[in-house]
């Protein structure tokens, strides 16, 4: 996958939680690309080829700041997700994964009380002082994913 290809592919899934986000200025916005074979600064040719399996754009849009990076496993693309610099992280608007170039949906979800409960970025947002907790918090694939380990 290429990196205007990402992009046409961001474009195409069109992220609007929390805010409209359709991959137009993602080229314009990106600021790194961290693959399994090393850092990339700008300036991006558009004919870079992203030649991990696992791909993630994460944006922080107050920046606004988009960063991709690749994965050599699924377990470490999950762990980046859920982890403090992923989408529960504040500043981070928005995560967008790719499997084999492929857009891959996915869901947090974490135990409030004794129920699940689906994590969501625009309620964070919303949520003053930052800093909620989320207990129990795990990954699911949706089943329209076209996920292969």
């Amino acid at each position: 996958m290429s990196l205007i290809q990402l992009a046409d592919a961001l474009t195409a899934c069109a992220v609007a939680d929390p805010w409209a986000f359709d991959g137009s200025d993602f080229l314009e916005t990106l600021s790194r690309i961290e693959l399994t074979a090393g850092i990339l600064l700008p300036p991006f040719s558009p004919e870079i080829e992203l030649n991990d399996r696992f791909i993630v754009v994460d944006h922080v849009g107050h920046v606004p700041e988009s960063s991709v990076r690749g994965f050599a496993d699924r377990a470490e693309l999950e762990a980046f997700i859920l982890g403090p610099a992923g989408l529960t992280n504040p500043f981070t608007t928005f995560c967008v994964v790719f499997v084999d170039g492929s857009y891959c949906p996915f869901r947090l979800l974490y135990v409030d009380g004794a129920r699940d409960v689906e994590f969501s970025k625009a309620a964070q947002l919303e949520r003053v002082p930052f800093g909620h907790e989320y207990p129990e918090l795990r990954l699911e694939w949706l089943p329209d994913a076209r996920y292969r380990s």
